[in-house]
């Protein structure tokens, strides 16, 4: 897969109190413990870890990494961490993320979780249990001959944490909701090296926390999913040149639309992206929607700009449903949405940026960050909008949580007070986007 350079956007229409140490010395100290789970830069398992980030800039170089196998070894390097002061430390599941220092660190401390992936299903074959770093790639490639599946990522080469911890958007989240709200437990490591299961009966708070909240309460090392039955599922993807944009824009369909534009060829294309349950409908009973030309004509007006400046970029914009907020029976997510006909109208708005230019990024964020603010004028003048943003999208520069409502804010900012009380997670895991900010 090649190097890029990217940023994902989006948007819908207290101090530790140890004495520091120094990164080598907290790295040896990492050593006596973790031992050959510690890696030194120059060491081959240093540099596949750097480099195996999927976007350009989160390749940087912390000091040494850690590379725990089990629930126990994550919790023995948390605590060591604790002790180690306000050492710049970054957690890792699969680190897609596109945004700077979410998951490695430059000098600090990176704890790198793809070992922590398993994946094993229940007896009864309703569950099964995976580790934070396996890909969900790999739990489609165990559930699959057994006709069943999860609600998981669209893309197979991404894990399992990040994803589910920041909501997680599925093929199958039209009717099923994010993926946080099909799981069952998580097993987390707290920042004082316990281990606890959350779920609707242990920790609910906790539980409904890490559904949205990601990195700011714990490290979550297994993930107890739902398995779902799916006799057949029908998908793919139609593809048009960019003179037909306007009629793509004329019918929005029920289903992903994504514009791109790409700069090595100089040219722009629309891709629908359709996935049934069931048989495939008459393309005639697929309702139209509202028109997006406004901001579809900005997109394009900012990709030409763009690639003016970043010849080989990458632009796409992609309208997607909004899942709806988990049903009676299931428990509640930290997303600000309680009845379904709160997300039925809803479409979220997702701009990918990417470059194989490094020296392109400080341009792409620019860019971005014009085109962002005028689409966010555009929604608080229209009717039904909302401030919410999907975390899991957003750039390091917005701020997805402020969007949850201010007593689910409060109501986070005591769990992270109650589970982690010398707020490890909220400054020395400097990453992510935390809740005391």
């Amino acid at each position: 897969m090649p190097s890029i350079s990217g940023l994902h956007l989006s948007i819908v229409l207290l101090a530790y109190s140890a004495s520091s140490l120094p990164a080598d010395s907290c790295c040896n100290r990492l050593k006596s413990v973790s031992g050959d789970n510690v890696f030194f830069p120059g060491s081959s398992l240093y540099l596949e870890s750097v480099s195996s980030y999927f976007f350009l800039e989160q390749r940087s170089s912390p000091a040494c990494i850690v590379a725990p196998s089990t629930s126990e070894e994550v919790a023995k390097t948390v605590i060591t961490l604790t002790h180690c002061g306000e050492i710049e430390v970054a957690i890792r599941s699969g680190g897609h993320s596109p945004n700077q220092y979410f998951s490695n660190t430059k000098g600090g401390i990176t704890l790198d979780l793809r070992r922590l992936n398993s994946i094993n299903v229940s007896e009864t074959g309703s569950t099964v249990s995976v580790g934070t770093g396996a890909l969900w790639g790999h739990v489609y490639d165990v559930l699959d001959p057994l006709n069943k599946t999860v609600v998981g990522a669209r893309v197979y080469d991404v894990r399992i944490g990040g994803f589910l911890s920041g909501g997680g958007i599925s093929f199958f989240s039209p009717q099923d909701g994010f993926g946080c709200d099909n799981v069952l437990n998580m097993q987390v490591v707290l920042a004082n090296g316990t281990i606890v299961d959350a779920n609707t009966t242990s920790h609910p708070q906790l539980f409904r926390a890490l559904k949205g909240g990601q990195n700011n309460f714990g490290v979550v090392t297994r993930f107890d999913l739902e398995i779902k039955s799916r006799s057949r599922f029908w998908g793919g993807a139609i593809v048009s040149p960019g003179a037909a944009d306007a009629a793509q824009l004329d019918a929005l369909l029920k289903i992903e639309q994504t514009f791109v534009y790409y700069g090595s060829q100089q040219s722009f294309l629309s891709s629908n992206n359709l996935f049934y349950l069931t048989d495939p409908p008459d393309p005639n009973d697929i309702r139209a929607l509202n028109r997006f030309t406004e901001v579809y004509g900005l997109w394009k007006k900012t990709t030409n700009k763009l690639a003016a400046r970043a010849p080989n970029c990458t632009s796409a914009l992609t309208y997607q449903s909004v899942p709806p907020p988990p049903g009676a029976t299931k428990s509640k997510n930290s997303f600000p949405f309680t009845e379904a006909s709160e997300t039925h109208n809803l479409v979220l708005m997702l701009t990918s940026l990417y470059s194989p230019e490094e020296s392109d990024y400080a341009t792409i964020h620019e860019e971005a960050q014009v085109f962002i603010n005028l689409v966010e004028n555009i929604v608080e003048k229209s009717e039904g909008g909302t401030s919410w943003k999907y975390l899991y999208y957003a750039a390091s520069w917005q701020d997805p949580l402020s969007g949850y409502g201010q007593e689910m804010i409060t109501q986070l900012k005591a769990v992270a007070s109650l589970y982690d009380p010398e707020s490890f997670f909220q400054n020395v895991v400097k990453g992510g986007f935390k809740v005391q900010k």
